[in-house]
């Protein structure tokens, strides 16, 4: 139960700063104050201020107490903050995300095809297997599918950095995939250009794998864009 109380305050604190409803150098109430409006103990406000500090989101001094400190100090691959800052589909965020899949992917790709791991570049058929296999389903069936067929090519690049640094922002992945997954129709549309990385890969045409994997994430970050577009003539 302490621990759950200890989650509940890292949770809460959390995700207030992250959506900035706690701007940086705003004073956190006191230990006190914060236990009574969390129903938690001060032992678990503590504790939860003490991982938030770990995260980069407060800063606690003995004499001037505990404040919100600036996006530049935040882990921002830390699985939480990302979580926390990618719940709300905010169109700047996202368009970040979109950004990042454009500088990784496509390097993952031409190593994928690189590699001589002929298991893990088979893996990444498969893994266009379950794309084709819900490809009708438009929901988070067909979602799941196509992160994992992005985690295939990474895997099979064969880099566990760059793996890692993957599997740290899946989740702000999995937060853009939605937006241009909702179509059966789209989904169809998208999957030949997938397609043409699965086939590079297994190949070994690494250029091939790097300008198909180029289009894809492109044509994601093309998707996300006319989104916000539309959505900016109607409000």
């Amino acid at each position: 139960m302490a621990a759950d109380r200890h989650v509940r305050v890292v949770q809460e604190l959390g995700a207030r700063i992250v959506r900035l409803d706690l701007p940086a150098g705003t004073l956190l109430p006191t230990e006190d104050v914060l236990a009574g409006e969390l129903a938690v103990g001060r032992s678990a406000v503590r504790e939860g201020v003490k991982v938030l500090a770990g995260k980069g989101l407060v800063e606690t001094r003995r004499s001037a107490g505990t404040r919100v400190r600036a996006r530049e100090t935040w882990n921002l691959l830390d699985a939480d903050v990302l979580r926390w800052r990618f719940a709300e589909s905010r169109s700047v965020d996202l368009a970040m995300i979109a950004d990042l899949r454009v500088a990784l992917e496509p390097g993952a790709a031409r190593l994928a095809a690189e590699s001589t791991d002929l298991a893990a570049r088979r893996a990444v058929g498969l893994a266009m297997s379950g794309l084709w296999a819900t490809v009708e389903d438009a929901d988070e069936e067909f979602v799941r599918a196509d992160l994992a067929f992005h985690r295939a090519v990474f895997v099979a690049a064969g880099n566990d950095l760059l793996l890692h640094v993957h599997d740290q922002i899946e989740a702000a992945f999995g937060a853009v995939r939605p937006l241009h997954s909702a179509s059966a129709g789209h989904n169809r549309e998208t999957l030949a250009a997938h397609e043409e990385v699965a086939a590079a890969v297994l190949r070994g045409h690494h250029r091939k794998a790097e300008t198909a994997m180029r289009a894809v994430v492109e044509g994601a970050r093309a998707d996300l864009l006319e989104r916000d577009s539309r959505r900016g003539a109607v409000s």
